[in-house]
């Protein structure tokens, strides 16, 4: 898995490069990786957090022990294994001019999704309707961009 992913980066970055080389512009899949990388930080802040570091100590709230600690890595976790890949997909989508629209379809069912799950797993104690419609949008981001990629590279 690990190493698939890594042909996939590295297959992006060379493509980044080709498409620097002929013209710059601004890049949809480059505003929800932004997005999702802040709030990525802040599930981040929160484990650590929750682990007892002092100075992040205000970012530990709601916290009902192991089980919250538990919790916030688990929502951490599922972040890094769904996002990388549909922010890979969008941007060989966006380099295959894959329409604006499309693009930013998905990237708010990605940036909804991952918030909702972020928030349910990361920050209460139970919440099912959050878990279940943010790994809905998620799921529906990541098929969603699959199939437009392989209608565009048809």
């Amino acid at each position: 898995m690990a190493s698939r992913l890594n042909s996939l980066l590295s297959l992006a970055i060379r493509h980044s490069i080709q498409m620097n080389s002929q013209e710059i512009t601004a890049m949809i899949t480059a505003l929800y990786a932004a997005l999702l990388g802040i709030f990525f930080s802040v599930l981040s802040a929160r484990v650590i957090a929750l682990r007892g570091v002092t100075p992040l100590h205000w970012l530990a709230f709601n916290n009902y022990g192991e089980k919250a600690l538990k919790r916030s890595v688990r929502a951490h976790g599922n972040f890094v294994e769904y996002v990388p890949m549909v922010l890979v997909l969008m941007y060989l989508a966006e380099g295959s001019d894959l329409s604006d629209m499309r693009l930013h379809i998905t990237g708010l069912l990605l940036l909804v999704g991952r918030l909702m799950h972020g928030i349910c797993f990361g920050f209460m104690e139970f919440n099912m309707p959050l878990r279940v419609v943010g790994m809905v949008l998620t799921l529906a981001a990541l098929v969603n961009i699959s199939i437009s990629l392989l209608i565009v590279s048809i």
